[in-house]
């Protein structure tokens, strides 16, 4: 490419017009949002090696009731870590126009976050179903009853309802937002 070529590209990238304010404000906020995702993402990789060293831990003591929650926190670490995978690889949009792009980014974000929320409601039943196992090991592979156990199944169980509500709720407003901009996307399409 000649210079003058380059100069004349360059003086037509500049001169094309800004986005409109909305547009630029709707960019500015995804943008501070992805920011938000990549801590969330790096916390939620320490809590899952965390759990994989509990498990390992685990299964190392070597006893019938360490060996089985060590392969079950093994197994529900992998399981957690699979929805989890699942809500964050959506689709990045390619739309060139302004509007369109900020349309297609807001609606890639609300899809991701009904994504998001599904992958809450099937770890909270993979939760469950954790605590459960847990508490019919202690009961089949342990001869003692322990009362520390049983409180911190309750405790569980407790957190776990508590979660599930807030995915079912955080479920509910995201599926409205992105019905929402669907609309609008159908609406600028005609």
């Amino acid at each position: 490419m000649k210079n003058s070529e380059w100069t004349d590209l360059q003086r037509l990238w500049k001169s094309s017009p800004p986005y409109p304010a909305p547009v630029a404000e709707e960019l500015e906020r995804l943008a501070r949002r992805r920011k938000w995702q990549a801590i969330e993402l790096a916390a939620g990789s320490v809590v899952g090696l965390a759990g994989l060293a509990v498990g390992i831990t685990l299964i190392l003591r070597g006893d019938a009731f360490s060996i089985f929650a060590g392969t079950a926190a093994c197994v529900f670490v992998a399981v957690i870590t699979a929805l989890s995978s699942w809500a964050w690889l959506a689709p990045q949009p390619r739309a060139d126009e302004a509007v369109s792009r900020a349309l297609a980014e807001a609606r890639r974000n609300a899809r991701a976050g009904v994504r998001h929320a599904a992958s809450m409601i099937w770890a909270t039943v993979a939760g469950m179903l954790f605590t459960a196992a847990m508490a019919l090991a202690r009961g089949f592979l342990t001869i003692e009853a322990n009362l520390g156990g049983f409180v911190v199944i309750g405790a569980v169980q407790l957190m776990l309802a508590a979660w599930l509500a807030l995915a079912f709720r955080y479920y509910q407003t995201r599926s409205a937002a992105l019905a929402r901009l669907d609309a609008i996307a159908g609406a600028l399409e005609e």
